[in-house]
């Protein structure tokens, strides 16, 4: 006797489709061209009508099995009612999310590795110099407007001096903090109408927020809004920037820019930036503020041959209550900060970069160098 054609599982399977099409409303053998189960079931299963036919004599004739109408009719009975489909809703499927989600992953991506590192087209031939200036907290008491007025002016004044904020533009106290405000002579209303003077002041490089400008954003940072509104030519930020500044003679300078950098020492207050240039990026130049003490230090490179600057900028909020409160030592003896860069000198790490440590001092030297550069001498040997 030959093996059947027909397995068990083929025929059961086979049955139970046909059960099913009975189940919903279709008779076993169609009228008049009407749909039937049996041709429901063979488009189900994958096979023509004939071949459904055949499969049904095996079942019978093998293994005694045949569609039941009255079981599928009871199994009908037993649902006490039943529900028209209704049309899309409208949402996604996980194809279609998947879809979307992979084209926003893409262009997300190609964002974030851009702004790993900002490329900066510098259009001032010469001399130049970048400015930093420490917390301004511009609605604290303790703010030294004399000051900063006075730097504003400086390097609106300075002819190739560019600005860097490295954040915390006013104290914005959330929480606990908040009961500050009993204190503060300056509202929150007017707090935003000092940081939007300062900030159309000067045609800041790069503007990086700090943690204070980031509390109370959560339904979006107004001084953002402002930094579109009035089409701010610099990058703003948060979470710390790298910028590449490509001078005209081809000559590119490479500076990160954070509100602060990891690590600690209190032997050395610049020693975040050291970590930095062991364990991080070696760049030209590093800014930072939020610990309202001044640090300088160079740390020279031999791969790449560089002598990377780290500025630890101070602050221009006088009178501290909780350094006061917590016993800290006054370390603020420079509010803002200045590298002048020379292109005249791009090959010798030494004299590319100049640190200074008063704006002032350092808009007297860069006039000087870029008034020796305007009248086509080269840089003093």
């Amino acid at each position: 006797m030959s093996a059947p054609t027909l397995t068990e599982d083929e025929a059961r399977r086979t049955i139970e489709v046909i059960e099913e099409c009975l189940a919903e409303g279709l008779p076993l053998t169609g009228v008049g061209g009407e749909p039937s189960a049996r041709q429901e079931a063979a488009r189900r299963l994958g096979i023509t009508p004939p071949s459904l036919r055949h499969r049904i004599s095996q079942a019978d004739s093998l293994y005694n099995l045949r569609p039941d109408p009255e079981a599928a009719v009871k199994r009908r009975m037993a649902e006490p009612f039943t529900f028209d489909a209704l049309p899309h809703d409208g949402e996604p499927s996980a194809e279609d999310l998947i879809a979307a989600l992979s084209v926003r992953h893409a262009k997300r991506k190609a964002f974030h590795d851009a702004a790993k590192l900002r490329q900066v087209r510098i259009n001032l031939g010469g001399p130049i110099a970048i400015a930093g200036f420490g917390d301004p907290h511009v609605d604290d008491k303790g703010c030294a407007w004399g000051d900063l007025e006075r730097d504003v002016r400086i390097c609106r004044d300075t002819p190739g001096m560019l600005a860097v904020d490295v954040g915390d533009n006013s104290n914005n106290w959330v929480g606990r903090l908040m009961r500050l405000y009993a204190d503060q002579e300056v509202t929150p209303k007017q707090s935003l109408q000092l940081i939007e003077w300062l900030m159309c002041a000067l045609p800041w490089l790069h503007w990086e927020d700090g943690n204070h400008d980031a509390w109370n954003t959560e339904k979006g940072d107004p001084v953002a809004i402002m930094h579109k509104m009035h089409k701010r030519l610099g990058s703003m930020n948060v979470g710390g920037t790298r910028l590449q500044l490509n001078l005209p003679v081809g000559a590119s300078v490479f500076m990160h820019v954070r509100h602060d950098f990891p690590g600690g020492s209190q032997f050395n207050p610049a020693h975040a930036m050291v970590r930095e240039t062991l364990f991080g990026f070696r760049d030209h130049i590093m800014m930072c503020g939020h610990r309202h003490h001044t640090g300088y230090i160079p740390v020279w490179h031999n791969d790449p041959r560089r002598l990377c600057h780290g500025f630890r900028l101070g602050t221009y909020k006088d009178m501290d209550h909780y350094a006061a409160e917590k016993g800290f030592q006054d370390g603020n003896w420079a509010r803002s900060m200045a590298a002048v860069i020379d292109p005249d000198h791009a090959h010798d790490p030494v004299r590319f970069i100049k640190a200074f440590f008063s704006l002032e001092e350092a808009a007297e030297y860069l006039t000087w160098r870029r008034h020796k550069w305007e009248l086509g001498y080269s840089s003093p040997g």
